[in-house]
């Protein structure tokens, strides 16, 4: 009765899911994680009398936590696995641990056979580790358990246990099917099988007929499943590779050769000149004209940034996936292409990040940097929070070319925001983690982001990130859980660290000059100096009436520009008037209505957009 209870309780909340699109891999990976907490949970309570019923879900328990954890090797998922095997050491029996073994095997020998054969992922030493030590920690179990009677399995009750599964999983099929016409793939076929055995598998073991609750959560996972693992991507869709350059000369052919070596052949360069002043259209031509059979687009504009210089090559884009490869960035292998577009081949996501390579200028590695394991939930953003605006994810994105030309160009391209946030809609794209290296990402000394004009305009994202984010959140003793939380990252633990926040506005005057005093020392700069003041001066219901003549206006991925003509002192004399404004912390501006739009963007380029209250006037 407990049993149908439940599955009851879970078919009501899946009827009532508001979109099955909400049904991804992160919601499979939370089923997981508190269903193997369950599961942990009634064995410290009760012990062995629920033993058989804990079986019905360790086998499904281990096998998505042990994919989710080669995805993304955190400590959480690390965690689970070893709670998993202690689930598994303490209840299974022979035959059942011989599924254990054979869940393990079969994830190696597919591991090997897409990392030595196909390509498709990096062979990386961490995740063949984890596959190791749960083989044998499999054999271990399985020959611990060897003395006890083995099960014999009759085939009346293989065909019974049988049908419900198939049934539950023909259905989860048809609904996703004729609401999102997905595509059977290879990773989602070894999946869904795989979710059938185990079902299968555990109901034997557990000696049960029918388990409505196990029928109903493989029902609901397997629906997951379908949806999380199919893509509108096939496998000959087109790469469309953006390369912007700026006095590129030196390393433009290394970088183009590293594409034309490529074992995957459907792709196209369009290369952007942003206005180089050296020799690069002179080598890019030559290069041309050696190698006339490849599909490169020189494009040529005045110096703009290369945010400018990326939108720019916007409507030549012919391919359905997008990367964007700086001119003095090398790609990683000759399987690179293969592996992104697998990446989104296998997955219904938006995009999929992947690890970088830092080299020096002569191309020596220095280290191997992986994203961090990307979840989109309102977490993510309030980590980024309390890295006060700063990036935790790498801005290397295998991109679907629709999500690129909408949401990417908005808050990337135009806002100088990261990528993998909406700010407009509030909410977090959906991106995998690729688990390959794609780029070799060359340091220079003398970067210019390390520069005092580099910094100001790195600033000016971070702070519009930023008080885009604390608007939405206040984080009670901010700098603790910042630290705690920095800590733990450098431990490889911050997966294990939830930020407490409330859903009210936060204040700026104590958070706004610590995210400034990370970048520069001083407040020369007038851009950054009015940001400040207005922090200071924040006054809400304090209004002021702006109707001031400007002819240009300037976005996030501007600011370089704006600030050469500020340097200049060649800036428009009304932004000095507006910086006056922003100074004096006014609340309220009351506008022409017909310049609303127009004083929203100049907020949105002062990152202070969501603290200013715009009232429209006649006049």
């Amino acid at each position: 009765m407990a049993e149908c209870a439940l599955a009851l309780i879970a078919a009501l909340l899946f009827i009532n899911v508001p979109s099955l699109t909400q049904l991804n891999q992160w919601f499979i990976e939370k089923v997981i994680s508190l269903s193997t907490i369950s599961c942990f949970g009634a064995l410290l309570l009760f012990g062995m009398p629920f033993a058989s019923r804990i079986v019905l879900f360790s086998f499904i328990n281990f096998f998505f936590n042990l994919f989710f954890l080669i995805i993304r090797p955190n400590a959480k998922n690390i965690i689970l696995l070893l709670v998993n095997f202690f689930i598994c050491y303490v209840n299974v029996l022979p035959f059942s641990s011989n599924i254990l073994l054979g869940i393990t095997l079969l994830i190696l020998i597919s591991y090997l056979f897409e990392s030595l054969i196909r390509h498709n992922i990096s062979f990386y030493l961490d995740r063949f580790v984890i596959l190791l030590v749960s083989l044998v920690l499999s054999i271990i179990i399985f020959i611990s358990q060897l003395t006890w009677n083995q099960y014999f399995i009759v085939p009346m009750a293989l065909v019974l246990t049988a049908l419900p599964i198939l049934l539950a999983v023909t259905l989860s099929y048809y609904l996703v099917h004729s609401e999102l016409k997905i595509k059977l793939t290879s990773v989602l076929l070894f999946l869904v099988i795989f979710t059938c055995l185990l079902g299968q598998a555990s109901l034997i073991v557990a000696q049960e007929v029918v388990n409505p609750w196990l029928i109903m959560e493989l029902f609901i996972l397997t629906s997951a499943t379908f949806n999380s693992f199919s893509s509108n991507i096939n496998k000959n869709s087109k790469i469309s590779i953006i390369i912007p350059s700026y006095n590129g000369a030196s390393t433009i052919v290394q970088t183009l050769d590293s594409v034309a070596s490529q074992t995957y052949k459907n792709w196209e360069i369009i290369l952007v000149d942003d206005g180089s002043t050296d020799n690069t259209a002179e080598v890019v031509k030559k290069y041309l004209k050696e190698n006339p059979t490849l599909p490169i687009q020189y494009l040529k504009e005045e110096n703009k940034d290369q945010l400018n210089a990326i939108k720019y090559a916007l409507p030549h884009i012919k391919g359905e996936v997008v990367h964007i490869l700086h001119s003095d960035d090398l790609l990683a292998s000759k399987y690179v292409l293969k592996q992104g577009l697998f990446s989104l081949l296998s997955q219904r996501v938006d995009g999929t990040f992947i690890n970088l390579e830092e080299v020096n200028e002569k191309g020596k590695h220095i280290r191997l940097v992986k994203t961090a394991s990307f979840y989109p939930t309102s977490q993510t953003l309030a980590k980024a929070a309390i890295t006060y605006g700063r990036n935790p994810f790498v801005d290397v994105v295998f991109w679907k070319k629709e999500i690129f030309e909408s949401s990417v160009y908005k808050n990337y391209l135009t806002d100088n925001i990261p990528a993998w946030v909406d700010i407009e809609n509030k909410k977090v794209l959906s991106i995998s983690n690729g688990i390959f290296t794609s780029l070799k990402y060359r340091i220079f000394e003398g970067n210019y982001l390390n520069s005092q004009d580099g910094a100001v305009n790195v600033l000016s994202g971070e702070l519009r990130f930023f008080h885009h984010l604390v608007h939405e959140m206040r984080i009670p003793r901010f700098g603790w859980q910042s630290f705690i939380y920095r800590a733990l990252r450098k431990v490889g633990c911050d997966s294990l660290f939830p930020v407490i926040y409330i859903k009210k506005k936060s204040f700026l005057r104590e958070l706004t000059p610590k995210v400034i005093s990370l970048r520069l020392d001083s407040l020369e700069n007038q851009y950054i100096h009015a940001i400040y003041d207005f922090s200071q001066n924040y006054a809400e219901n304090d209004s002021v009436v702006v109707n001031v003549e400007v002819m240009n206006v300037y976005h996030g991925a501007d600011i370089r520009i704006f600030n050469r003509k500020l340097a200049n002192n060649t800036l428009e004399k009304g932004y000095y008037q507006i910086m006056k404004i922003i100074s004096s912390g006014k609340g309220i501006w009351k506008v022409p209505e017909k310049d609303v739009r127009k004083y929203e963007e100049i907020l949105e380029f002062f990152t202070i957009k969501d603290y200013v209250q715009i009232e429209a006037i006649d006049k």
